[in-house]
């Protein structure tokens, strides 16, 4: 009876406790790999989980390749001489030429939806809901929906340096020369405005999926900032940066104002009142392209490293490193990650992985 008593009491000792649960681990798997120019002799990756995802569209030259996430080719198409930009998910595309008099809208199998006479070029949206159309000399730019109809007021700055849209939405970020920048949503509406002020140049520019926060990287000679918009409120703070970037930088920023930067030999995260959260040291990055990107807590880098070659990293918001690899043989690398699928395009192989928690 006694040994009960004291069982019973350890019990309602122990209930009294916290149960902390430890975080899931990650695992990366490589699933396949395949060259840029002829994606068709990809060998298909036998994850059925992946037949009904698609990775981000493939654009080679004049050649535009719409893969799923196993490695299987949907289409090719081969525009020639005609330009074209494709919405972020693939399923729309808008083609036009460098010096011609109007611009087409098509679905990714070819079907026509408008045509409008312009000599601009356009921009297209994740979903292709709205079509940024910026005129040659770069000073301004006005947004057209998804039927071709003019959308809100037209934007206008001293040479525009970024348009940036937002990942599985319809938002859109415009930054200028003059320091100028605009977010709008998919009907063209302005949701904030501003100038960065002090002479400095919008260099990079993010829109969180439901356009509440948008990152911005600016400067000058003086120096380099990231600022978080919180676009609902109004309002923006801003830190500085660890040195100047002469060109954009990789920039990404989740609906919870949490934002993450590539500052040449490190990873900055910081908090919707731009107040530094983690840094992760990374190998030093070469000005030129870049890019991150986020699914949950979970991040994917690739840039092209300063000694040569390129580099890609995953890593959760807390700076724990998941995945760090060099591939030497790509001048540059593009990175993106959704469904728990991350995939690489480098100047001469694609890559894709997928994630496992267990």
């Amino acid at each position: 009876m006694r040994y009960l008593f004291i069982g019973i009491l350890a019990g309602a000792i122990l209930g009294l406790v916290p149960v902390w649960e430890a975080r899931p681990a990650i695992e990366i798997y490589p699933e396949w790999h395949g060259p840029v120019a002829s994606p068709e002799s990809i060998e298909r990756s036998p994850n059925g989980a992946l037949s009904k995802l698609a990775v981000p569209p493939v654009v080679a030259g004049d050649t535009l390749s719409l893969l799923a996430a196993d490695g299987r080719l949907l289409s090719k198409r081969s525009f020639g001489d005609t330009l074209f930009a494709v919405s972020g998910n693939g399923a729309y595309y808008a083609a036009y030429r460098k010096a011609g008099t109007s611009v087409e809208f098509f679905s990714s199998d070819g079907n026509p939806f408008w045509k409008t006479d312009s000599r601009e070029y356009p921009h297209l949206s994740y979903n292709g809901k709205i079509v940024l159309m910026v005129n040659s000399d770069q000073s301004r730019a006005r947004a057209l929906d998804f039927h071709g109809n003019e959308a809100g007021e037209p934007v206008s700055g001293r040479f525009m340096t970024v348009a940036a849209f937002s990942k599985g939405s319809d938002y859109a970020a415009v930054g200028f020369l003059d320091g100028s920048y605009r977010v709008i949503d998919a009907a063209g509406k302005r949701l904030f405005g501003a100038r960065t002020g002090g002479g400095t140049i919008v260099k990079s520019m993010a829109v969180s999926p439901s356009g509440s926060y948008a990152a911005l990287h600016y400067g000058n000679e003086k120096g380099d900032y990231i600022a978080l918009v919180d676009t609902l409120e109004g309002v923006a703070s801003a830190s500085p940066l660890s040195r100047v970037h002469v060109a954009r930088t990789a920039l990404t920023v989740g609906d919870d104002g949490r934002a993450a930067v590539l500052d040449h030999n490190r990873i900055l995260i910081v908090d919707r009142k731009s107040s530094p959260l983690t840094e992760i040291k990374v190998p030093a990055a070469r000005t030129g392209m870049a890019s991150l990107d986020r699914a949950g807590e979970v991040y994917a880098a690739g840039y092209t490293r300063a000694e040569g070659g390129a580099q890609s990293v995953v890593f959760l918001a807390d700076g724990t490193v998941l995945f760090a690899r060099d591939f030497p043989a790509e001048s540059y690398l593009q990175a993106s990650i959704a469904d728990r699928v991350m995939f690489l395009r480098g100047s001469q192989t694609l890559y894709c992985y997928s994630l496992h928690l267990r």
